[in-house]
């Protein structure tokens, strides 16, 4: 193919900028400033170069530079072990459980949803025509979704869902936003560093704008060289966000390192553990979860399971093995959104989660237990519910999304997030 000649031929000329400019007011934690914007002779730091290590230097720069260069192949790992970790917050943030019942937040939800998906296409768009992104608008969305997930973060959850072959990949980004974002909410993170993970989610897939259709859409195997063109996508939207000053490090990092790995076998870089942010970790596990449970051209959704398997199976290799345990303990066995199967064969979609007692979230049933279609029947699990012969309602294992011709996205599932049709659960 000529795409791939002109790939070969101009290899080598491909640079990927390693040291970039900063407002002092966008520095994090971890990252290596490697020049000021004066001469280092007229301040007070005794290295020409140095890691941010702790808030007073991040005082200092900014009291006595306007900008500064940083170089983003020289990550440091903070003292918990990967830079900008949990131990760079002021603490752990204790949040009440959901303040909005599900039915009253579906709706804002929704709309939020819709303006986020609206902004990714745009976003990509700009990306693949070389035009700046609307880094405001992102925050706006970013800000948006995080305040539904506030509310009640099983709104937002079902809607991570709602992926279909053709809108895969902006989507993706979108969904990889949010998971990352409730995810953050999880572990105790503050609302701003709770951003970040959602605008380096949103951004972290932009390369594949840059990447040859035909390829990107290949329904069938990837040859070699096929996948070494795939490969190019972190660095080709790492070199597209660099061109913007107001782009969060952490967004240019996830972009750049989402398919690094622990063990260094990961690309295009081949960084290890000490070199991979925590931000940037957080979006791996995110961004594997979600491929793996959504459909795509190449491959269908596979069950919740699937991807935890894998998530476990490349544990301290791969992925953060501590980061991992405890996306599982979030999400849960059978997560909002989710396809199960009933103890008595009905087929349910998982509605909302109850917080103390996971395995028992409400449902609504769409399949009998011959599997045929039946009128909508709502079941909180965390009330002592029985079938016909007096056994109480269990989920008895999760399936794939499309099992049994039950798929998320169809319009007649989507209609029991009616804001009526959930009252009516939250009543009964």
């Amino acid at each position: 193919m000529k795409f791939f000649e002109n790939k070969r031929r101009h290899r080598d000329a491909v640079h990927v900028p390693t040291r970039r400019q900063l407002p002092v007011g966008q520095l994090e934690l971890g990252m290596y400033v490697c020049e000021l914007d004066r001469p280092w002779r007229e301040t007070d730091f005794l290295f020409q170069g140095f890691a941010l290590r702790d808030v007073e230097q991040l005082r200092l720069l900014r009291e006595r530079c306007e900008h500064v260069y940083v170089d983003d192949t020289r990550y440091v790992p903070l003292d918990n072990g990967g830079r900008g970790g949990l131990s760079t917050a002021p603490g752990r943030v204790q949040r009440s459980a959901a303040s909005t019942p599900l039915s009253q937040e579906v709706e804002r939800a929704h709309e939020a949803f819709h303006a986020g998906a609206q902004l990714i296409d745009q976003v990509l768009a700009s990306v693949q025509l070389g035009r700046p992104i609307d880094t405001k608008a992102c925050h706006a969305v970013v800000r948006r979704n995080l305040e539904s997930m506030l509310r009640n973060e099983s709104a937002m959850l079902w809607l991570t869902r709602l992926k279909t072959q053709d809108l895969y990949t902006s989507l993706h980004c979108l969904s990889v936003s949010i998971l990352a974002m409730g995810f953050g909410k999880h572990l105790g993170l503050p609302d701003a560093r709770i951003e970040l993970l959602g605008m380096a989610g949103l951004l972290h897939d932009v390369g594949k704008m840059k990447i040859d259709p035909q390829v990107l859409n290949k329904p069938g195997k990837l040859t070699a060289e096929e996948f070494e063109h795939i490969k190019q996508h972190p660095s080709f939207g790492y070199q597209a966000l660099c061109a913007q000053s107001d782009i969060p490090g952490a967004a240019l990092q996830a972009a750049h390192g989402h398919h690094e790995r622990l063990d260094g076998g990961g690309y295009p870089q081949g960084l290890d553990r000490n070199q991979i942010p925590f931000i940037t970790r957080v979006v791996t596990i995110v961004d594997t979860f979600d491929a793996i449970t959504s459909h795509r051209v190449y491959d269908h959704a596979r069950p919740i399971q699937a991807a935890y398997d894998v998530l476990r199976g490349g544990s301290d290799r791969h992925f953060d093995d501590r980061l991992v345990d405890e996306f599982i303990r979030w999400l849960g066995v059978f997560p909002v959104g989710s396809l199960v199967e009933l103890h008595t064969g009905e087929v349910a979609l998982v509605l909302e989660r109850h917080v103390q007692l996971q395995l028992r979230p409400k449902v609504v049933v769409l399949r009998d237990a011959q599997k045929n279609p039946c009128a909508p029947r709502y079941l909180d699990l965390a009330r002592i519910t029985v079938d016909a012969e007096g056994t109480p309602y269990r989920i008895g294992n999760g399936l794939a999304d499309g099992a049994y011709g039950v798929f998320i996205a169809d319009a007649q599932v989507q209609a029991i997030l009616h804001p009526e049709s959930l009252a009516e659960l939250e009543v009964g």
